[in-house]
Formats: C-alpha cells, sequence, structure tokens
C-alpha cells in the first residue's frame, strides 16, 4: 500500500540553510514514506520547500515531493485557512486517484489554526487518515485519542461560501502582485517594469541573465523566475561562482564516483545533478576562470556531464546566471568566453541599485523593521528623523546593507521608536573623488574642464540649465563659460 505524508510547511521548517531539521524532516527521518505532500499557505515558503525537496533528492531519493497550495492571506482566520485545507486535500485525493493509500498527517508545522482545521478535516471526512505530531522532547507520536467528541462538519452551504470568497481573496492578491510568487519589494517604475519582465521570461524556457551591483537581490529575482516556471516544483540551486576552487569545480558542478579521487570516499551529486529538472543560479558567473568556462560551455551545448570517475548521463536544467561585471567588457579584455556569452545571455534582467529607487527606500526599510518586529513579538517603527537619516545615505551596499542597519537599529533602539540616533550607518565609500594628479601635470582649461561641461550637457541631453544644475551653476554662467570653450576650440 502507498504511504503518503501530508504537511504544512511552516517557521519551524525553514532553517535548513543554518543546518536545522524542522519537524518534517525529523518526521522523514524516522517514517518511511512513498510521497510527500508539503502544503504552503503563501507563496513565500516555496523557497524553502525547495530546500526540502533539494535534501529528500539526496537523502531520500525514493521519496516523490509535491506542493499543494492551500493559499490564504491571514494564515490564522479559520474562515479562510479551513476551506483553502479542504481544497487542498481534494486536489491531492484527486491526484491520486483510487490507488491504496494510506495517509498520514502531520499537524506540527504551521499555525495552531492550521492544527486545529486538521483536525476538523478529519473528523469530517474529508480524508481519512492518520494523524502524528512531532517535537524534540517527545519525538513523533500517534494522536491517539478518540475524535467522537468533536462536531461533524456538515454545513456546506457555508463552506461552499467560504471557498468561493477565498479563490475571490486569491485572485485579486495575484493581480496585485503581478506574479504568482514575488518577494521582490518595491513599487518604483524601474522594479514594476523588472516584475514584468519576470513574469513575461518565467513563461519560457531559456536562459535568463541577471545584472545589478552587489546586494540589489540579483538572487531573488532568480528566484521569483524560477517559483513563476514550470519547474517550480523542481530543485533550485543557487552557487556562488566565486567560492569555486578551480581544482575542484568538476567535482563541485558535475559530481564524483566514490574512489575517483583520494579525498572521493563516497559518491558525491554535483550542482547538475542536484538541479536536474529545475534550475541552476551561478551568481557572480564572471568569477570563473577560463578554464571552468570552458568546461561549463561544453555542458550547456550538449545538455550532458560527466561524473568525475563515472558515466557521462543528460541532464534537463534550465541556467539562470548573475553578476555585478560588465560581461562584455570582460570580452574585449578576453577574460570572458564570447561563446559563453551568447549561451548565458539569451533574455536579460537588470536590477537598478537601491540609491536610484529613492521612492522604495523607506518601504524596504520599514518592511524589514516589520519582519524583526514580529520575529521578536514586539513592534516597533521609525520616527521621522530616522527615515529622514535613512533617506540621506546614499546606499552602496544596496538591499543588503540597508536590511543590515534596520536589524542592528531595531537592537539599538530602548523603546517602540527607532529613532535616528540608533541608526548607524558605517562609510565604507567616501561620496568625495580621490584626484590623482600626474607627475607632468593636468590642462585644466583646455581639456578638463571642456570635458566636464560637454559630459553635463550630454547627462541633460543637450539641456544648459539643466546641465548648469549638475554642475552648481547658475545657466547664465555656465552658458558663458560653455561659449568660451567653443571660442577657444
Amino acid at each position: 500500500m502507498k504511504k503518503i505524508l501530508l504537511s504544512f510547511i511552516g517557521n519551524n521548517d525553514c532553517f535548513l540553510s543554518d543546518n536545522k531539521k524542522g519537524a518534517i524532516l525529523s518526521i522523514l527521518e524516522s517514517m518511511s514514506y512513498d510521497d510527500l505532500y508539503i502544503l504552503y499557505n503563501s507563496d513565500k515558503y516555496l523557497p524553502y520547500a525547495s530546500e526540502i525537496l533539494v535534501y529528500c533528492k539526496k537523502n531520500h531519493p525514493a521519496l516523490k515531493v509535491h506542493y499543494e497550495p492551500a493559499l490564504s492571506i491571514d494564515p490564522t482566520d479559520y474562515n479562510t485557512v479551513y476551506p483553502a485545507m479542504v481544497l487542498a486535500v481534494k486536489s491531492i485525493l484527486k491526484n491520486e486517484g483510487t490507488n491504496e493509500v494510506e495517509y498520514t498527517i502531520s499537524v506540527t508545522s504551521g499555525t495552531p489554526t492550521m492544527h486545529a482545521c486538521w483536525l476538523f478535516i478529519v473528523q469530517g471526512g474529508v480524508i481519512k487518515a492518520k494523524l502524528i505530531q512531532s517535537s524534540r522532547e517527545i519525538g513523533i507520536k500517534e494522536i491517539a485519542f478518540s475524535l467522537d467528541d468533536f462536531p461533524k462538519i456538515a454545513d456546506d452551504k457555508s463552506i461552499k461560501t467560504e471557498m468561493t470568497r477565498l479563490s475571490r481573496e486569491n485572485v485579486i492578491l495575484k493581480n496585485k502582485l503581478l506574479l504568482e510568487y514575488d518577494e521582490i519589494i518595491g513599487e518604483h517604475p524601474s522594479i514594476i517594469e523588472l516584475k514584468e519582465r519576470i513574469s513575461r521570461y518565467a513563461r519560457y524556457d531559456i536562459p535568463v541573465f541577471i545584472g545589478g551591483e552587489s546586494g540589489t537581490g540579483k538572487e531573488l529575482a532568480a528566484r521569483c523566475l524560477h517559483y513563476n516556471s514550470a519547474r517550480k516544483e523542481k530543485p533550485f540551486v543557487a552557487v556562488n561562482c566565486g567560492s569555486i576552487s578551480e581544482s575542484l569545480f568538476e567535482s563541485e558542478f558535475f559530481g564524483h564516483k566514490k574512489g575517483s579521487f583520494t579525498s572521493a570516499i563516497a559518491d558525491h551529486e554535483g550542482h547538475f545533478s542536484v538541479a536536474d529538472g529545475g534550475t541552476l543560479f551561478l551568481d557572480e558567473i564572471g568569477d570563473l576562470p577560463l578554464s571552468m568556462q570552458t568546461k561549463l560551455l561544453r555542458v550547456l551545448e550538449t545538455q550532458t556531464i560527466q561524473p568525475v570517475g563515472g558515466k557521462s548521463k543528460k541532464i534537463d536544467v534550465r541556467l539562470i546566471s548573475a553578476s555585478n561585471r560588465n560581461l562584455s567588457e570582460m570580452i574585449k579584455e578576453k577574460t570572458f568566453r564570447e561563446d559563453l556569452y551568447y549561451r548565458i545571455v539569451q533574455a536579460e534582467l537588470y536590477i537598478p541599485p537601491l540609491r536610484d529607487r529613492a521612492t522604495d527606500i523607506i518601504l524596504l526599510a520599514n518592511h524589514f523593521l516589520s519582519e524583526y518586529s514580529q520575529q521578536n513579538h514586539e513592534q516597533k517603527h521609525f520616527s521621522s528623523a530616522a527615515e529622514k537619516k535613512i533617506l540621506k545615505h546614499r546606499w552602496t551596499g544596496n538591499i543588503r546593507e540597508l536590511k543590515s542597519v534596520v536589524r542592528l537599529s531595531y537592537i539599538n533602539s530602548l523603546n517602540d521608536t527607532v529613532e535616528a540616533k540608533d541608526i548607524l550607518i558605517q562609510e565604507t565609500h567616501s561620496d568625495k573623488f580621490n584626484i590623482e594628479i600626474p607627475i607632468e601635470g593636468i590642462d585644466l582649461e583646455n581639456i578638463i574642464l571642456p570635458s566636464i561641461y560637454q559630459s553635463a550637457l550630454k547627462k541633460a541631453n543637450g539641456n544648459a540649465t539643466q546641465a548648469a544644475k549638475l554642475l552648481g551653476l547658475e545657466p547664465h554662467t555656465f552658458r558663458a563659460r560653455l561659449k568660451k570653450v567653443k571660442d577657444v576650440t
């Protein structure tokens, strides 16, 4: 008989990156199942579900992992959570058909509302299943008390009404977000355009390159592409190319067989194998040495990998890459292969720096502050002086820097208001230019100043008034100096 485990994914199942296992993986290590259905109430949990998928692929290869949406904006609202869970369970039952199946439901993950709804669903006869709970203290235990004292769920009309309301609620939510999975915060026109491009590119199985400075959120955009694509129920594997040793490149990317070299004490699946069927995200691809680029190109052309000491095998991977470097310039400098460039840059996204998204800075800061408030169960907000200080900074470290500063400001504040003094910003980049004067000197009047005037004019699209403003000059002064330069030349 086929054995299937159902479980919500909750906050306690989201620490695999920190080498901490939550309830779902603890259950899988103690009990054997053929399939796992991960229910999620919000798309923000999809990356964590993907981590569990990748873990299971390595450690429980026979287990099939599925994602099942049970969406509700408020995970504590019985009026939306219960109908969403009923729809999800019915979808699973339909997917499994008439096969002989033994269902087990873990009530540990998720909100208390979800825990209670599992009891109602089983008692209401929606699904025949064994209920279990898991904790570090008592391990895994079946919920064995009689459910006869629970009232029967018999108001079908009420349930259908709530299901209709839930459906409308989710349609409105999705239309507002533009994307099914969307953790990209921002309302600046450049971000709206970015989301629209992601939505469009996600539908087509082509390589995408993401450009932008460090800390702008390139991996977040890559995840958004993956989770809005047909591959979303397959692994998303992120690799920082700058951290890969040249000597271990083939082992890390293509895998190796036990005994293929001295330290190969066991078989190892490379990044391509783990991501098979899903998406491989190569961050900072510009950091790959030319020798690695050649090997990567061969795999992309043949869709075949050969583990060290093993036989070649076909793979099906969508490649998304990113870099904060200019690959076109690297091609001119002969440090990046032109043929690899055309393989990976078939569609392109650019994430603007935070300093160019002034309207989003406070939006993001408040978002991060709200997150820390929820995590620490103590609500805080910024004072107007604090917001002014945040807006004044250039944020050369972009969103990564902002998030770090907001976290520390939350800790520094002694009450529910984060003041300007609580915001500690380390100036790692000077806003002033460090100008080196060559030994032979410079021709300020005939070369430097004319170049600056022309650059300002170009930046202002030929508008002399705007160009003057850029240089901090009065329009008539700028025109006079520009005329003098032209007369001289």
